[in-house]
Parts: structure tokens; C-alpha cells; sequence
């Protein structure tokens, strides 16, 4: 066996799972759901969201899966809360394990009184340092992953300008939050003694994949978080180990590790575009000569900022034409200007979040409430400029093609290992 195929062996086994996934999808006989209406039971695991004439709450399915319920509003009648369980006629439609159900009547069997969960109590600990508004619901997107509260005319900004991934936490969030976390270990770099010991590194390694793991599991556990999530682990066990690990390995594991878990992540357009876009970035950044010192520091934080956002959006693209029908054509100058907001947002959020209502937290929020002003001008204002959106559709074999071909023009690009 060649070298470069021994540097992939988490790579050939991905391969092989990816496709036993997609024949058992095809080709396994599934259940065909019945198209009655039929009495089923519906906890309630999330916050109701206000449609024009529903409300739209996230439930759980006594019957089993996740059910997004829509109930129409009704003056004489209680809407249920966190942790009801209620009784509903009705029909659901399911797309793979997620399902969506309307119904006009419902009763509430079960009343509780839950506590809120954490993320809306750390949500509402941003409104009482002063946010409002849609900047409230981007700072609350981008530090916690609540995006109940965006505005939908936001959101298409964010989608059409090329920025649609900075309110879905993935890895620049995360990679955010671990840079900061070295940051405070060796105090900006001034303290490294336990940095450079052995334990003091392994322990440093250990409190980082706590916190972060914590992190994702604040952030709901998606699929973009849970993949960064898992490759910084795997990045710091190789530390502690004093071992270095392959990008594309780490990649590739963390990919096996959550399709074993669960199969229907394949499925998933976060898992996807998370996926092909973090390859992306790894196979082509490495090659291109962006080392500090070869350039003035104010070159290379711009080139890098341009090198990773077409890696990205090369390893994106077909995944994004097919499933929303678009491509942005200004995605170089919305990265340039949000990146740099994001990366001073998501620290000031958390900071707000922890200090709350207090005096000090109130003038970082007004901080951080100025940040998501900015972003959301900006991005507001780039998704209004003249051809700002282009129109694509793609199908499966397009796709096929594309990816081949991007593979073989990247095997042609010197590699390192990094």
C-alpha cells in the first residue's frame, strides 16, 4: 500500500460507511406512514415560535422522533408551556426522523412546571443586559445557537449576502472559543511554564475538551458543533499524547464517529456543507504560502481571510446551488467584514451572558449590541447591492462530477501535513 493511502486510513474507512448508509436508505423497505389522522401524544422540548396564524412548538413524539407541531391560535384556550405533555388528532408528516403535524384541537394532559431550559435562560440574561431586537436575536444565534427569535428578512440577508454560516454555530465559533480558552490558560502568552510541563499540558488539554464539550452540548449538539467539537478533542488527545494527527483524519474520525451514532446525519445540510467545507479548507490552505513572517501581519490576516472563504465556498458550492438554488456573488467582502465582527462578538456575548443585568455587564452589552448593529447593516446592506445573488440548480450527478473533479485538482496541489 502507497504512503499517501496509509496517511488516510480514517479516510478509507469513511468511504465504505458513507456507502452502506446511502444503499440501506435505498434499498432497505421502509414503513409506509399511514395518511390518517390519528390521536398522538407531544411533549413539549422547546419554545413556541409565532407563525401569521400558529404557533409552531419543537416536540417529542410519544410515539417516538421530533415533531415541529403547529397549533392554531384560539383566544379561549391555553397555550401549552415547556414540558406539557398534550393529545392531539392529527396527521404527521415525517421527513426522515423529523416530522411536522397541524392541528386545531388539542388538550393538555399533563401541565409541569419545568424550569426553562438553560439556553433560553442564558438568552434572556442577553435581553436583560440591555439587547433588543434582531441584534438580541443575532448575538443569541451566534454564542448559543438560538435562532428562534431572528427575524426571517434578517435571516435572507445573512443567506443571500454569504454569511448565512456565521448564525449557525460550527467551527468558527468553536475555533473561537478554543483560541480564547488558550488564551486565558497562558494569559495572552505571557504564562507558559505549565503550558510546556507535561502534566500541566495534559491538564490544560483535559479542561479544554470539558468546556467545549459543554459548549456543544449548550448549543444543541448540531452537527457542525459536535464535528468541531470532536476534531479540537482529538487535536488535544494528540497533544497529550504527543502525537500529531493528519486534518483529513481528524475530519474523516469525527465523521465516522457521529454516523455511527446516528446514520440520518447523513442527510443533514449542516452536516454536509460543515463537512465539505472544513475538507475543503484543509486540503487547500496548507499549500499556499500564508506563514507569519513571510508577510506583514496585516497582509496575511487579509489573504487568510480570503484563501479560507474560497475554500470554503469551493467546497460548498454544488451542496448549496442544490439545496437553496442560489449562490452569493459578494461572498469575499461579506467574510472580510464579518469575520472580524464575529470573532470580537462571540467573546463579548459570552461575557455579557455571564455578567447579566449588572452594571458592568449592561456597558458590554451595549457593546456587543453596537457589534451585531454593525454585522447586520452590513450584511443588510452587501444583500442589497446589484447582483448580489445568482440564481443555480444543480442535480446528484452535477454534484458527483464537481466533487471528482475538485478532488483531482486538489491531489494535484503540493500537500503538508499539518
Amino acid at each position: 500500500m502507497s504512503r499517501k493511502v496509509q496517511a488516510y486510513p480514517m479516510v478509507l474507512l469513511l468511504l465504505p460507511l458513507v456507502v452502506a448508509i446511502v444503499l440501506f436508505d435505498r434499498f432497505c423497505p421502509k414503513p409506509q406512514p399511514s395518511e390518517e389522522v390519528q390521536k398522538h401524544g407531544f411533549v413539549i422540548i422547546g419554545a413556541p415560535k409565532s407563525t401569521p396564524k400558529c404557533e409552531r412548538f419543537e416536540t417529542r413524539c410519544l410515539d417516538g422522533g421530533k415533531v415541529y407541531l403547529y397549533l392554531l391560535r384560539d383566544s379561549t384556550r391555553a397555550l401549552p408551556t415547556y414540558g406539557d405533555t398534550i393529545v392531539a388528532k392529527t396527521h404527521i408528516e415525517w421527513t426522515r426522523q423529523t416530522g411536522r403535524a397541524f392541528a386545531a384541537n388539542y388538550l393538555i394532559l399533563q401541565a409541569k412546571k419545568h424550569k426553562k431550559p438553560l439556553q433560553i435562560r442564558l438568552y434572556e440574561r442577553l435581553a436583560a443586559a440591555g439587547l433588543t431586537g434582531d441584534e438580541l436575536a443575532t448575538v443569541g444565534a451566534l454564542t448559543l445557537g438560538y435562532k428562534d427569535d431572528i427575524d426571517p428578512e434578517v435571516r435572507r440577508h445573512f443567506q443571500a449576502s454569504g454569511a448565512a454560516h456565521v448564525l449557525a454555530v460550527s467551527g468558527l465559533h468553536t475555533g473561537i472559543i478554543y483560541g480564547l480558552l488558550l488564551w486565558l490558560m497562558t494569559l495572552g502568552g505571557r504564562f507558559r511554564p505549565m503550558h510546556e510541563n507535561k502534566w500541566g499540558r495534559r491538564a490544560i488539554s483535559a479542561v479544554i475538551i470539558v468546556v467545549m464539550w459543554c459548549y456543544a452540548w449548550l448549543t444543541g449538539m448540531t452537527p457542525s458543533v459536535v464535528r468541531a467539537v470532536l476534531m479540537v478533542s482529538l487535536f488535544e488527545v494528540g497533544r497529550m499524547i504527543y502525537r500529531q494527527s493528519f486534518s483529513l483524519n481528524a475530519i474523516a474520525s469525527a465523521a465516522v464517529l457521529i454516523l455511527l451514532v446516528k446514520p440520518s446525519d447523513l442527510w443533514s445540510v449542516s452536516f454536509q456543507l460543515s463537512f465539505a467545507a472544513t475538507a475543503a479548507i484543509v486540503s487547500i490552505t496548507p499549500a499556499l504560502p500564508l506563514r507569519e513572517g513571510r508577510w506583514p501581519r496585516i497582509v496575511t490576516y487579509i489573504l487568510g481571510i480570503m484563501v479560507v472563504s474560497i475554500a470554503a465556498q469551493l467546497g460548498t458550492l454544488p451542496i448549496t446551488m442544490y439545496y437553496f438554488g442560489q449562490v452569493s456573488t459578494y461572498f469575499l467582502l461579506t467574510n472580510f467584514i464579518v469575520l472580524p465582527l464575529a470573532t470580537i462578538l462571540v467573546p463579548c456575548g459570552l461575557v455579557t451572558i455571564a455578567l447579566g443585568g449588572s452594571w458592568f455587564g449592561v456597558l458590554v452589552g451595549k457593546i456587543t449590541w453596537a457589534l451585531s448593529w454593525a454585522m447586520n447593516h452590513s450584511v443588510g446592506w452587501i444583500e442589497s447591492l446589484p447582483g448580489s445573488t445568482v440564481s443555480a440548480y444543480v442535480n446528484g450527478w452535477m454534484i458527483g462530477v464537481y466533487y471528482v473533479l475538485l478532488v483531482l485538482l486538489i491531489a494535484l496541489i503540493p500537500q503538508k501535513r499539518t
